[in-house]
Formats: C-alpha cells, structure tokens, sequence
C-alpha cells in the first residue's frame, strides 16, 4: 500500500466513524444550550409575573387605605357608617384599584385566575380585613 492508500484509509475510516459521534455530540450540545436558555426566558417570565402580581397587590391596598382615609373614617367619626356605607366604600376601592391597576396586570390576573373581578373583589376583601386589624 502506498502511503496515500494508507492517509485514505485513514481518513475514511475517521469521516464515517469519528464524524457521526462528533455531531451527535455537537447537537446534543446545541439542544442543551437551547433548552438552557428557555430555562432562563421562562424564570424570566416567571419572576416578571411574580413582581407585576406584588405591584398590583400594593396598588390594592392603597386603593383601600385610600378610601379608608378620605371616606370611611370621615363616616365612623360620624357614627353613620352602616351596611349601605360599607357597600359604597368597596365599590370606591374597587374603582380606585381598577384606576390604579395596568392593563396588563389586568390581562396577567384574568390569564392565571380566570377572573380579574373575583380576584379583585377578593383581594379587596382580604386587603379591607388586614387594615382593620392594623
């Protein structure tokens, strides 16, 4: 065999041997480093919703301390402040926080509990209880 035979062979045996293993390697590689990154888009993704639901939590209980401060206690020191009264101030919180609250925080909360009216009303609610005991 002449040397060129030989380099030939070699190299033959290299391409349909060596070359199938380096790119299985290399494509497992590249679905890795794919699969990495949408890890990271979707902690991302999670982390912005998580922080957009937090702001919009506070945006809640300042709409109810608002109307706590400005009509409630006005109508307690009064002594008037009966079942009607409570009515109106959750529906004032409810059209603060509707006021305060972004559009997309309201098409995050619909997307994930199904409803941004229960989950505001509830919200309401709980926020209502939490200034009372403060």
């Amino acid at each position: 065999m002449e040397f060129n035979e030989v380099l030939n062979y070699i190299l033959y045996i290299v391409l349909t041997v060596i070359l199938p293993v380096v790119a299985t390697y290399v494509v497992n590689l590249i679905e890795t480093k794919i699969n990495e990154s949408n890890i990271i888009a979707e902690t991302t993704k999670n982390e912005d919703i998580s922080r957009l639901i937090k702001d919009t939590l506070y945006d809640v209980m300042d709409a109810v301390l608002y109307v706590n401060q400005t009509y409630t206690d006005a109508l307690k020191q009064k002594g008037i402040f009966n079942e009607q009264s409570q009515k109106e101030a959750f529906n004032k919180a409810y059209k603060k926080a509707v006021e305060l609250i972004s559009q997309e925080a309201k098409d995050v909360i619909e997307k994930i509990y199904g409803s941004f009216d229960e989950w505001l009303r509830l919200k309401i609610e709980s926020s209502v209880n939490m200034a009372k005991k403060q």
